[in-house]
């Protein structure tokens, strides 16, 4: 049961706090929070649809389709969070908050389908989980428990994470929204690597260290770090390259964009 809890916590905590972020950056700014109904109805259609179909995909690429499809989905992924974040940035320097009208019409869209692909993303893998064991297992209750206290325990971290972000001044939770974003996106694009190298799209590598002696990868705080900064205990050199490379080209993003919108206020 204990591994049960811990996979859903996993697939639960990533989309939880991703969601949670975006919906207090909503809410602080008072921009409607409506966008998250279509979002969650992409999400669990594609999840459904992804699942349903994981045999064809799997059999794609000369079976590879899963990986590279789980792939394409995060760094998909890590490209919208560097635009939301991109977005954000200039907020911080002209003292004002975020325009109704760009919210509306450019980045609206883009959060739906953001935190629609987290859940397709998530939810795929717990169900394509729960499916394989139901099929291994006489007894589901297991994982009937096990999977709610996974999702409770993601869903509850989730609302205090929002609850925290609601009650910092604008531009505080602007400042821990870009950073925890920033990370989230790494840590996507670390696990996108690791999928392609299981694919045979880019070459197996040693390690370049082991922290595991130190934080369990499937402990309770590796899964929380996991989540909130790609934490893996055995990363390969093309793993990290990824994800110093999200983070840099983020902060790119970020110094460039803020430069222009300066500029042009000006």
């Amino acid at each position: 049961m204990l591994v049960t809890v811990i996979i859903f916590l996993r697939e639960a905590i990533e989309a939880a706090l991703i969601l949670s972020i975006l919906l207090a950056v909503s809410f602080q700014f008072m921009h409607s929070r409506r966008w998250i109904l279509p979002a969650l109805g992409f999400g669990l259609i594609g999840a459904c649809v992804t699942a349903f179909y994981f045999g064809e995909i799997s059999n794609l690429f000369d079976g590879t389709g899963q990986e590279v499809m789980n792939a394409s989905l995060l760094f998909s992924m890590t490209i919208l969070i560097n635009i939301i974040c991109t977005w954000l940035s200039p907020n911080l320097f002209r003292g004002r908050p975020l325009s109704q009208h760009l919210f509306t019409k450019i980045i609206k869209p883009i959060l739906i389908i953001n935190v629609g692909i987290a859940i397709m993303h998530e939810g795929s893998e717990l169900f394509i989980y729960s499916y394989s064991y139901s099929l291994t297992h006489k007894n589901s209750l297991a994982l009937l428990i096990g999977g709610g206290l996974g999702l409770g325990i993601g869903v509850s971290l989730g609302a205090i994470v929002y609850y925290f972000l609601i009650n910092l001044q604008w531009k505080t939770l602007i400042k821990v929204a870009i950073c925890t974003l920033m990370l989230i996106a790494a840590g996507m694009a670390s696990q996108a690597a690791l999928y392609l190298i299981q694919s045979g799209w880019l070459p197996s590598q040693l390690p370049l260290w082991d922290t595991s002696n130190i934080i369990a990868e499937r402990s309770i705080v590796g899964q929380l770090l996991y989540a909130l900064i790609g934490y893996e205990a055995t990363p390969s050199l093309v793993q990290v390259s990824f994800y110093s490379a999200a983070v840099i080209t983020g902060v790119l993003s970020i110094i460039t964009y803020t430069k222009y919108v300066s500029l042009k206020s000006h």
